[in-house]
């Protein structure tokens, strides 16, 4: 599966993937200590993604609560998801 993030014109963070995923994702978790995403599915079960965060981008990620996970085929969008943005620091929620 190909997984990207995007920032759209409306400063909006979007996850972009082409695949389905094993179940229902509920949040995206940002491990701020490592800049690494990882996706938390209502089966307790998560999904860490192969990528690592960009200064530019980290500020992005440090001010959403929200972010949109898109799968996509063909340039279109199949199905979308609208999930809590988690900041997490040694595995833990951080306090806002």
């Amino acid at each position: 599966m190909n997984i990207g993030i995007i920032v759209n014109s409306r400063c909006k963070v979007c996850l972009v993937h082409d695949g389905s995923f094993d179940a229902t994702p509920l949040w995206v978790g940002y491990h701020v200590d490592t800049r690494k995403l990882e996706i938390i599915y209502d089966t307790s079960a998560t999904y860490e993604i192969d990528w690592e965060a960009t200064d530019e981008m980290n500020i992005y990620l440090m001010k959403i609560n929200k972010i949109l996970i898109m799968r996509v085929e063909d340039g279109n969008p199949i199905e979308g998801f609208e999930t809590s943005f988690l900041r997490l620091k040694d595995g833990k929620v951080m306090n806002e």
